[in-house]
């Protein structure tokens, strides 16, 4: 039964780190705010990224830049046809070669180095002072 299990879980682990191989960033939002979860990425691009979320009024959702086989692009989930535009467009005046070379963020929680939103959500909030 431990065999199986163990199984299991290797098959689970290796899923998931094919599934980021190929990823540049993951960003989460949140009520209209913008969260690195995992990668590289500029911070002229996380604002203009940023910026269209939160007049957007994004409340749940997901950026991620994954490499393409000539060039990098957008997979969404959680946001409508005209704001992914949007963000495409902020994407497309940044050049991969900048992403790939980007500084890691100074400060990432817990969840933010294993690359869980809501362990990194969760570790932000109750980093907050309260109102």
């Amino acid at each position: 039964m431990w065999l199986w299990l163990l199984v299991g879980v290797a098959v689970l682990v290796g899923l998931l780190v094919l599934d980021r191989m190929g990823e540049i960033f993951c960003i989460s939002v949140r009520d209209g705010r913008c969260l690195v979860v995992r990668g590289r990425i500029g911070g002229n691009l996380l604002e203009g990224l940023s910026d269209v979320v939160a007049r957007a009024k994004i409340r749940r959702a997901t950026i991620r830049a994954v490499k393409g086989e000539h060039h990098a692009r957008l997979v969404f989930r959680g946001i409508d046809d005209g704001t992914a535009q949007r963000l495409r467009n902020v994407f497309g005046h940044h050049p991969v070669q900048k992403l790939r070379s980007a500084p890691l963020a100074a400060k990432r929680n817990l969840g933010q180095m294993l690359g869980f939103a809501w362990l990194a959500w969760l570790l932000v909030e109750l980093g907050r002072p309260s109102s």
